[in-house]
């Protein structure tokens, strides 16, 4: 059998698999029913923003950070995009409200994070995030002109109950002993063994990633989550949108489920790539995908729609 021939078999037997998994009525994992999303335009504002070194379009806020330690200085440039990815951060933070999700303001630190000063930009208009100036500028014209953007709306139910997740890196096992949430903390200056800390005592979501033979599971802490959802969900919609990718999603009230993958060829070589993700909230649920998918623990307000198994289902 050639290569094509194999492809097609692999992927009919991920299909067959996956129908099989899923043909049931499923409920919300999320709090709006996130075919909204997938059927509608992704942006609301369409907005133009600095994203780290790069420019990125289709965001819906621009978010400048500033972090001092004393000694230097980090700046960090960002898009929001879906849902308010920075609501949690921004409650720690002076000059927001919870009529508007754009502010400015001096943020108190978390418990593990080491800075003299921490500042806090959400903005909405075209490049609003290129300084801090233009940032708060632009906050500040749009507040006084009553044209701020309505708040965005949330796409899980808030999660505060501590658990337990697999994670790969801050295991016992682990010879770097750092988590993956503190090795990819947006600000440098922070305590790893407080971070570590924080972590452990403020786990709420649990993923498990497999991706070309690798397993990634990861614990999500209270102003994590809805970032790493955000991403996901962005992701789901832009693959539904090419014709290069086969993708299956699925959610119920206890977990969340994605499966793409896509072949290209190279040198007469074909090359198949292709990742899994599951969701969970309940105890050690993320030690693989069957312990995710097999979670109970609900965590979102039933959505009551029939499900039928095809590609691009979201209950």
């Amino acid at each position: 059998m050639n290569n094509t021939g194999l492809i097609k078999k692999e992927m009919s037997r991920k299909i067959i698999l996956l129908i099989l998994l899923f043909v049931t009525t499923c409920e919300g994992f999320f709090s709006i029913d996130l075919s909204t999303i997938n059927n509608e335009t992704i942006s609301r504002l369409n907005l133009t923003c600095l994203y780290y070194d790069d420019i990125l379009i289709n965001c819906d806020y621009c978010v400048y950070q500033f972090y001092n330690n004393g000694s230097s200085t980090t700046i960090n440039y960002d898009c929001i995009q879906i849902t308010n990815t920075y609501k949690s951060q921004s409650q720690r933070c002076q000059g927001f409200s919870d009529t508007t999700d754009i502010g400015y303001g001096i943020c108190s630190p978390l418990s593990f994070e080491l800075f003299d000063i921490s500042i806090l930009c959400i903005c909405a208009t075209n490049m609003c995030n290129n300084n801090f100036t233009t940032c708060r500028s632009s906050v500040t014209n749009q507040i006084e002109s009553n044209s701020s953007p309505s708040v965005l709306p949330s796409i899980i139910s808030d999660l505060s109950t501590s658990i337990s997740c697999v994670d790969t890196i801050y295991s016992s096992d682990s010879s770097l002993n750092i988590s993956s949430y503190c090795g990819g903390y947006t600000s440098p200056y922070i305590d790893i063994t407080k971070c570590n800390e924080y972590v452990i005592n403020n786990t709420v979501l649990c993923v498990f990633m497999m991706s070309e033979g690798y397993q990634y599971p990861m614990a999500l802490t209270e102003d994590s989550y809805n970032m790493y959802l955000a991403t996901l969900i962005y992701e789901v919609i832009q693959f539904s949108q090419d014709s290069t990718f086969e993708e299956y999603y699925n959610s119920s009230s206890s977990y969340f489920y994605v499966n793409w993958n896509t072949t290209y060829n190279n040198d007469n070589d074909t090359t198949i790539l292709d990742s899994e993700t599951c969701l969970c909230a309940q105890n050690n649920c993320n030690f693989n995908v069957t312990s995710c998918l097999a979670a109970n623990r609900s965590i979102s307000i039933s959505i009551q729609n029939s499900a039928t198994s095809k590609f691009f289902l979201f209950c």
